[in-house]
């Protein structure tokens, strides 16, 4: 055939007879919900699975701030609830806290398909003022963060949670 030239037509079709068409397996299976019954045309959707990519999350699925926010308070306060500030400590102090938090959101079943950052911040209550300030890029219909305030006579910890829809 390599040394005939091309002239340009289609190739021209296979035909079967009754036999070889009979003995061809189907073109996919459905389960035995389906006996008896006319196949559909799409048996993607009869099975129930999903026809399109999800671009947004539902109503009912978005970044579960109270939840979080309750996380965040309770965890807070069993760790550092009669604490004293001392530095040496306090970077273990935020480790914990983050590790924490960062564990009980992951196992909660109503954050799916979010990605989440924990971040956790302890200063020492002297009374000046202090400012907490993070940015970033995101989209605003799905994307959010919260942050908590925790303090006593001694230390003041801030927590946040960034939670982004995973598109």
């Amino acid at each position: 055939m390599a040394d005939k030239p091309s002239t340009g037509e289609a190739p021209k079709p296979v035909l079967l007879t009754a036999a070889a068409k009979k003995a061809m397996p189907e073109t996919y299976n459905l389960p035995s919900a389906f006996a008896g019954e006319e196949k559909p045309e799409n048996p993607d959707r009869a099975l129930g699975q999903p026809t399109a990519y999800s671009m947004r999350p539902a109503f009912g699925e978005m970044f579960p701030l109270p939840t979080i926010k309750h996380i965040m308070n309770t965890v807070m306060a069993e760790k550092l609830k009669d604490k004293t500030y001392d530095k040496d400590v306090a970077k273990t102090w935020t480790s914990e806290i983050a590790d924490a938090v960062n564990q009980q959101i992951a196992t909660s079943a109503k954050v799916k398909r979010y990605k989440h950052v924990v971040q956790v911040m302890i200063g020492q209550e002297l009374g000046a003022g202090a400012t907490y300030n993070s940015r970033c890029c995101w989209d605003c219909d799905c994307d959010t963060s919260v942050s908590e305030v925790f303090s006593n006579t001694s230390l003041f910890c801030v927590c946040t949670v960034f939670g982004t829809y995973q598109y």
